[in-house]
This record gives C-alpha cells, structure tokens and sequence, in this order.
C-alpha cells in the first residue's frame, strides 16, 4: 500500500514555486489573485499538480523541478483556469457522477487550453489535450463537451485520460510515474470537478500552513480577477485577453437590465404590506403632517378635525423560482442569478420579502435572498416542471404578491390560472417555448445569445 507523503515546501522548493509563478505572472499578470491565492502543498502522490476546492496546489516536485520554469509556469495558469472557471462547481450543475470525474476533469481541459494558447503557453499548445481530439471545435463550454464526451462513451465506451490538460514532455503523456515508484495519480483534483484524491487534506491541516480557503474568500479572488482582466484589456485592448476568460469576466460583472420596477408595477398596487413613503395617497395611512389641521364652519367655529390621507409605498413579496433543470446551461443559470439581484436592487426588497427557490421536477429549499452569496449552491439538474413551483408557492402560509419563474420555457404549465399573479422570466427559450407559455402569464423576456 502506497504510503502518503504531503508536507510542507522546503525552503528550495519554495524557491522553485516562486520562480514559476513569476513566470506565470509574465504570460497572465491579471491572474495574480488567483496565484497567491494558492496555497502550495509538497505531494508525491500526484503526478504534476493538482488543486483542492480549497485551493491547496499540490505539486510533486520531484516530477515538476526538472521540467523548468516554463513548464511549471503554464501549469500553474492551467490550474488558474479550473479556479477562475469554477469547474467543481459547474461539475455539480452538470450532474456529474463519480464515474464520470475522469471525463469531466478533460471537459475542464479543453476549454481552458484553447485560452491559454491563445495567451502564449507555448509548450501546452505543442503538447496539451485540445478539443479537436474529440472532433470538436475550440471555444466551448465544459458542458458543451462534456455532452460529447457523454455521448461518446455511452456509445463506444472509450476511456479518456485524465489530466492530460497541462504540458507534458510527451503529447498526452504528462507524466508516468517511473523510476520504480508506484505511479502517482493524475488528474487536477477536485478543485477542478476531477476525481478527489487520497492525497488532499481536510479544511485545516499542517498546522495551519495549509489552511482551505473560505467560499467568500473564492468569491472576492474571482471578483477581483475578473476587475483585473477587465483594466487589461481597457489597457491593451480587447484582444488582449483570451475569449473564454472575457465571457467568464462577462458573466461576473452582468447586471440585469430588465426594468424590475416596471415589469412588475401592476403587482406592486396589489401588494399586502405597505410602508411610509412617496408612492401613493391612502387613508389607510394618516398623513403626520397634517394631524393638527382643524375644519372650521364659515362662522370660523371648530366642528372637527381634518383626516389627511398619508403616503404609503406597496412592498412587493416576490418568490423567484430558479429553473435548474438540465436543459438550462450553466450561463443561463448565471443569468437568472443576476435577475434576482436586479430585482432586488430596483425593488429595494431582499430577506422574507425576496425569497429564492431552485426548482426542477423537485421544489428544493427555499432561501432568503441577501446577495449573489446567498443563493450561490445550485440545487437539481434533473426534469422540469414548474407546475410543482407554482403550487407550492400558491399553498405557502406566507402567500407572495407575484411569483416569478427564471426558465428556458420547457416545461409544463398548469391548466388554470394560479391564485398568485405569475411573471415568466424566458432566459435564451426557443419561440416554441414562449409559444406554450399560458396567456395569463406575463412574459419577460432576457436574450443573451
């Protein structure tokens, strides 16, 4: 039994990952949140390098101190993809299942690999896995090749290496394990959505050396990063920076557009609760100002008081139900995540008042919306039907004033109208889909392709 060894850098290997990373900052400087976020780990267990969701690289540098610092430099930046791309969690928005993390790790490897050609990783470009290799084009998304790569092994079970992403002496062979030890097991771990090693360690190891990174402090780094790349290429221009990260960049920076204040101000007059403010008159509200006011007969005698009505500002109660079925890609889900804050921010409501379920054949839990961190964890990917979100929110205690669906629109609808007025929000849905959309649902429609 192959016994594990992961320590702490010595001082020289140190020295070693410095070098490297000084290269990598050469090729990708916009990448340096990312890079010192790294936490290095000394690990003979795996091949080159690997990374945790926690961001401990793992380097065997026994394997890596001979390939030079250009080599070492580009991996580096490969890991920097899988991070900056978030494929572990896209791993779990594509339902990939444990079987399938070798395939899912190559899916990672092809969109990152075309961006870091493009950027000047010479010796990836030579040697690295690209998606032509499955007959594909460059530029996709992981779940665009991962689809193929389903397709490929359902039909001719072919068996895809893993970890074949970064440069390798040999093309497709980075590395083999030899001089007599057992080989060490390839791959980019489970910070990039591939299998998990034996080698990572658990959230706080080696006394503290090696401590995982918080999800809020993932969050600032890929915020940061894309601020990063965005002052590149204002500096350098658009060409300047790889297609692929600038659509990451896209995504992260996306705010919604859609007129929220607008699009749901028929709902806003019939909403329940009601608070001082500048919106309406009612004399459900007193008006303060005017307590005092007396009303007097021409004579100037007193016969009563003046009752003013007040302002008042109808607070919506939106429940925004998030489709994550499988039909919905990665990039619309985004999408649909932006339109809550959208909402949020036009509206001014968040908490109880904007609560934010994720729905596929199954109505998961709901969660009270306080920012993009709050509704972060995607829960489904199976079948759609949204007739399921409807109901539960029409037989909820607290029913909302207006319930709106984020969806590509396939998906069932119930036959009468709801008790509840229902806003579809049609991310990127086909005409057939708007089509079936029932006429006592207002349509919003969000196109981003």
């Amino acid at each position: 039994m192959r016994t594990m060894t992961t320590t702490k850098p010595t001082a020289e290997q140190n020295l070693h990952f410095m070098a490297w990373r000084a290269t990598a900052l050469q090729m990708m400087p916009y990448m340096s949140d990312v890079i010192f976020a790294f936490r290095p780990v000394a690990c003979d267990d795996v091949d080159t390098f690997a990374v945790d969701p926690g961001l401990r690289l793992y380097i065997n540098f026994e394997n890596t101190i001979p390939k030079g610092a250009r080599f070492n430099g580009e991996a580096i930046l490969h890991e920097c993809g899988h991070v900056f791309g978030e494929h572990s969690k896209l791993a779990e928005l594509a339902g990939v299942k444990d079987e399938e993390r070798d395939a899912w790790n190559l899916a990672g490897d092809f969109a990152i690999n075309d961006d870091l050609r493009d950027a000047g990783c010479s010796l990836l470009a030579a040697h690295g896995v690209f998606a032509a290799q499955i007959g594909q084009p460059d530029y996709q998304t992981p779940m665009h090749y991962m689809d193929v790569l389903r397709k490929l092994m359902k039909n001719a079970k072919p068996k895809p290496q893993q970890g074949q992403g970064q440069p390798s002496d040999k093309p497709g062979q980075p590395g083999d394990g030899s001089g007599g030890k057992p080989t060490p097991e390839k791959g980019c771990g489970s910070g990039a959505g591939g299998k998990k090693g034996g080698y990572e360690l658990p959230e706080h190891a080696m006394g503290g050396d090696a401590s995982a990174a918080s999800q809020a402090e993932k969050e600032l780094i890929r915020i940061s990063t894309a601020s990063n790349i965005r002052k590149h290429q204002e500096q350098h221009g658009i060409g300047s920076v790889p297609g692929g990260l600038a659509q990451i960049v896209a995504e992260i920076e996306e705010e919604s557009t859609t007129p929220w204040e607008r699009q749901l101000g028929s709902f806003l007059r019939r909403a329940v609760a009601i608070t001082a403010g500048n919106f309406d008159l009612s004399y459900l509200r007193r008006n303060r100002r005017r307590l005092n006011e007396e009303l007097c007969d021409r004579s100037g005698r007193i016969v009563g008081r003046v009752v003013a009505p007040g302002y008042i500002k109808p607070i919506p109660s939106v429940h925004f139900y998030r489709d994550t079925s499988g039909s919905v890609s990665d990039h619309d889900l985004a999408v649909a995540t932006n339109e809550v804050e959208g909402i949020s921010k036009r509206l001014g409501i968040k908490g109880t008042d904007l609560m934010v379920t994720d729905v596929d054949v199954t109505v998961y839990e709901s969660k009270k919306f306080t920012g993009k961190a709050s509704v972060k964890e995607i829960s489904g990917r199976g079948g759609t039907d949204m007739r399921n979100a409807i109901t539960n929110s029409c037989e909820a205690k607290k029913r909302p004033s207006v319930i709106v669906i984020a969806t590509d629109g396939e998906t069932p609808w119930p036959d009468e109208r709801p008790l509840v007025p229902v806003v579809v929000l049609l991310i990127n849905g086909s005409k057939w889909a708007k089509d079936a959309i029932p006429e006592w649902a207002h349509v919003v429609e969000v196109n981003t392709k």
